[in-house]
């Protein structure tokens, strides 16, 4: 691990005389990681060559106890980001982080991030990946959330069979594309959780904890089974507690002899079973009337996912199923007014419901199984979306809006919508050139069921953010915040408190 650390350092030092562009910082400062506090020190270079952009966050952490014990996903986690261009050129790619990726027309994926509450808590990245090529006539975009494990991966594939013959005009930009997206590990996230919770040391808070995993996965707990769990958390031995409450689950009895299956065994084990993925595909075309300004879009899309099948007492069978059409017809573009760019999108949706509009989002990894409904008629309910980013004097300043909703909700919809996402950044460049000294930083607001508006419920609001501010030449102190909530309903949140130098 140590070989790996110095010879990080060793390729950044040597490459960083080859840059066009070299920022070298440091920050000190303290983090909680897995609930154990640590005073950590690091290094974070960012490195441009032309379009080619690296930054790494190489970190050294310690407390009273010791080092920090690294693994292979520390040093994994030590990449930000390698990037090539920005989304919407003719070749981009970005390797690191995904905090706001989009594909397509953004109606099975939008605002996606690749962090789980797993990495939050341990101060972990994933290395996502996203590549896009625009080879004129033909092109795709593509992206995994995890590299080493393509867990969740898909892409667009698009065509323009009509500019090879019309070179110009408004015909020439039309363009047909088709959409596919699967997570085949929908249970990660919350096998994360529950694996974590073995070493619960406080007997009740053990049975309550078995109850909350039942119901969350829609358990209805009978009064026998309510005491076969609290009889199973007085087990003292964790190994032992822990095979007892996995065989009950899997099979109805602690000693593994019975037949009924609670619970999925992707919660304890990963089966990689097809059955079990979620997956959602699409067609759409596009017609630019004017260039870039004004662009006809509409998609026609379903998503699959599965459901048991009781066919008596004791035989349960597990069967796919997939939803009716959703429907999106709208109008996207942009507009560069030289100081002030836009870009924006405004649809009318259709859909069945028990389809989720761009269900691979900001927080599908942290809610995650999501288990759509199998329902044989489906209400059909229609509403409107709508995004708008504002980009101020070259992108000093940039405002983002968002707003969803849907007409004749069902009860189950109406805790999701209206869901509006709000986010401004501020690079702190431009307040150093005005004032002398830097105040920047970034906030990102999401709220479901936006209709109330207490921001304090923790299961349907999502805050966070930095704020950085100049204190010396060279010197920032940064704050950063995060603030969510997992499968389980329980709060996640990260709050983090340092220094940085510029040299």
């Amino acid at each position: 691990m140590k070989k790996t650390l110095f010879l990080m350092v060793f390729v950044v030092l040597l490459s960083s005389a080859y840059a066009d562009d070299v920022s070298f910082g440091g920050n000190i400062g303290m983090e909680e990681i897995g609930g154990t506090l640590y005073y950590s020190v690091a290094l974070t270079p960012e490195l441009r060559f032309g379009k080619l952009g690296m930054g790494l966050d190489m970190y050294f952490r310690w407390n009273d106890d010791g080092i920090y014990p690294y693994s292979g996903d520390d040093v994994l986690s030590m990449i930000r980001y390698i990037s090539w261009s920005n989304k919407g050129d003719k070749f981009f790619a970005r390797f690191g982080v995904l905090d706001d990726s989009f594909l397509g027309h953004n109606f099975l994926l939008h605002h996606y991030q690749n962090a789980t509450s797993f990495t939050i808590d341990n101060g972990l990245r994933r290395l996502g990946a996203q590549l896009d090529i625009d080879f004129k006539y033909i092109g795709f975009e593509s992206i995994t959330n995890n590299v080493t494990t393509l867990k969740i991966r898909g892409g667009r594939v698009y065509v323009r069979p009509i500019a090879p013959f019309v070179k110009k005009g408004i015909l020439s930009g039309f363009a047909i594309g088709g959409t596919y997206l699967e997570d085949t590990d929908p249970y990660e996230a919350q096998r994360a959780i529950i694996t974590e919770r073995k070493g619960e040391e406080d007997q009740l808070s053990r049975y309550e904890q078995y109850a909350e995993i039942y119901e969350n996965n829609g358990v209805t707990l009978t009064d026998q089974m309510k005491q076969d769990l609290f009889d199973i958390s007085l087990e003292n031995d964790e190994n032992t507690r822990w095979g007892y409450f996995k065989n009950y689950s899997l099979t109805g009895s602690t000693d593994a002899t019975g037949s009924i299956e609670y619970l999925s065994k992707e919660l304890f084990d990963e089966t990689n079973d097809p059955d079990k993925k979620l997956s959602a595909y699409s067609i759409d075309a596009e017609l630019p009337i004017i260039k870039n300004l004004l662009v006809l879009i509409t998609d026609f899309a379903r998503e699959e996912s599965y459901y048991y099948d009781v066919v008596n007492t004791t035989t349960i069978t597990i069967k796919r199923f997939t939803t009716d059409v959703g429907q999106l017809y709208g109008v996207k573009g942009k507009l560069n007014l030289g100081l002030l760019n836009l870009a924006y999108q405004v649809d009318y949706r259709n859909i069945p419901e028990n389809f989720i509009p761009a269900v691979f989002n900001s927080q599908y990894e942290f809610i995650k199984p999501i288990l759509l409904p199998k329902i044989d008629d489906p209400k059909r309910i229609s509403g409107y979306f709508g995004d708008l980013n504002i980009f101020v004097l070259n992108n000093a300043l940039r405002i983002n809006v968002g707003y969803e909703d849907y007409n004749d909700l069902p009860p189950e919809l109406e805790k999701i919508y209206p869901r509006i996402k709000g986010e401004a950044e501020l690079n702190p460049n431009l307040t150093k050139n005005m004032i002398g000294y830097g105040i920047g930083g970034k906030i990102t607001l999401e709220k479901l069921d936006a209709e109330k508006p207490d921001f304090n419920e923790v299961t349907n609001t999502t805050i966070k953010g930095n704020l950085i501010i100049d204190i010396a030449k060279n010197t920032q102190i940064i704050y950063e915040y995060f603030r969510s909530w997992d499968s389980f309903g329980a709060e996640v949140k990260k709050v983090k408190l340092y220094s940085q130098i510029k040299f």
